[in-house]
C-alpha cells in the first residue's frame, strides 16, 4: 500500500470530500499495518496520523464494520481483519507464488485423500494461504484459508515455530502469553515448548484436535536457504485415519513435496528467504 499524507489530505479541496476521506482511511489502515503484531490504539493513530480524534474514530468504526479491521474490546487495540489479509493473497497470487505451490497441495491431498494446507509466516503470526481437499475432507477443521492464527496453534503454525531461531521462538511466545486462556487453540507456553522440541526431534509437528476432539494434524517445515521456514505444508484429519504406519506414509510425501517447493522458490531467487515471501505477500516486517 503506497504511502499517503493524511494532513496534506486534509488541506487539499481540488478532488472533494469522498477523495479525502478515502485518502485519510488509507493512512490509518497503513499505520496499523506498519505496526505490525501489536496493533494500534486510538490514541496512536491521532498522533501519527496527525487527524483529529473524532475523525479518526469515525474512520475506525466504518472500516471496523465492513472487516477491515477488529478492535480488541479489553484493551481498544485496533488490528488489520481479515478480508484485508485476504486481498494480500490475491495481490501473492500475481507474482506467482500460489501458482508454485498449487501442484504440491493437489498432490498431497490426492495422496492422503484428507486437506492440505500451505502456511507462511506474516507480521508474528502464521497465514493459511491456501489448502486443497482430497476425496475425505473434514470440512470443520481449520484454519481457513485467509485466516491468520498465532504461531502453535496447528500442525502447519507449529512447524513454522518449531525452527525457527531460539531467540525468535522466545519473543513470539512472550508476545503470545496473553493468548493462553483466551484462545483455546494456544497451548500453555510450556506446552508449546515441549511441543517444539518434540518436533524437532522427529523432524516433524504432530498436532492432536483441540477445537474438535479426534482430529490429528501433522506438518513440516519448508526451509529457505538459511534453515528458517518460509512456509509449511501441512495435512489434517481424523485420528483414526492417522495409525503410525500410515503417519510415515504421510510424512514422507509432506518432505518430499517440501523440497519440492524449496527447490521450486530457490530457482526463482537462489538467496530465497523468508523475507521474501513476506515480500511476495506485500507485508513488512514480523
Amino acid at each position: 500500500m503506497p504511502d499517503f499524507d493524511p494532513a496534506a489530505a486534509d488541506r487539499d479541496d481540488l478532488d472533494g470530500g469522498v477523495i479525502r476521506s478515502v485518502a485519510r482511511a488509507a493512512a490509518v489502515v497503513q499505520e496499523i499495518s506498519d505496526a505490525g503484531p501489536g496493533g494500534c490504539r486510538l490514541v496512536d493513530l491521532v498522533d501519527r496520523t496527525q487527524l483529529s480524534k473524532s475523525t479518526v474514530y469515525r474512520l475506525l468504526s466504518t472500516l471496523s464494520k465492513v472487516g477491515w479491521l477488529e478492535m480488541d474490546e479489553e484493551s481498544g487495540t485496533y488490528y488489520l481483519g481479515t478480508p484485508l489479509v485476504g486481498f494480500g493473497i490475491t495481490a501473492s497470487d500475481r507474482h506467482g507464488l500460489l501458482q508454485c505451490v498449487r501442484p504440491s497441495l493437489e498432490r498431497l491431498a490426492e495422496l492422503t485423500e484428507d486437506t492440505a494446507y500451505l502456511s507462511v509466516p506474516l507480521a508474528g503470526r502464521a497465514l493459511c494461504l491456501d489448502q486443497a481437499t482430497g476425496a475425505f475432507p473434514v470440512r470443520l477443521l481449520s484454519p481457513a484459508v485467509g485466516e491468520r492464527t498465532a504461531m502453535g496453534s496447528c500442525a502447519g503454525s507449529l512447524a513454522l515455530l518449531a525452527w525457527m531461531g531460539d531467540a525468535e521462538i522466545e519473543e513470539i511466545l512472550a508476545r503470545d502469553r496473553h493468548l493462553h486462556g483466551r484462545d483455546s487453540r494456544v497451548p500453555e507456553t510450556a506446552d508449546l515448548m515441549e511441543m517444539i522440541e518434540e518436533s524437532r526431534l522427529r523432524g516433524y509437528t504432530l498436532y492432536p484436535g483441540v477445537l474438535i476432539p479426534d482430529t490429528i494434524g501433522v506438518g513440516v517445515p519448508v526451509p529457505g536457504v538459511d534453515g528458517v521456514p518460509v512456509a509449511a505444508l501441512s495435512v489434517a484429519t481424523i485420528e483414526s485415519r492417522m495409525g503410525q504406519t500410515r503417519r510415515r506414509h504421510v510424512v514422507d510425501w509432506l518432505t518430499i513435496e517440501a523440497q519440492l517447493l524449496t527447490a521450486t522458490l530457490v530457482q526463482m531467487n537462489p538467496r530465497f528467504k523468508q523475507a521474501d515471501v513476506r515480500r511476495l505477500l506485500g507485508a513488512d516486517g514480523r
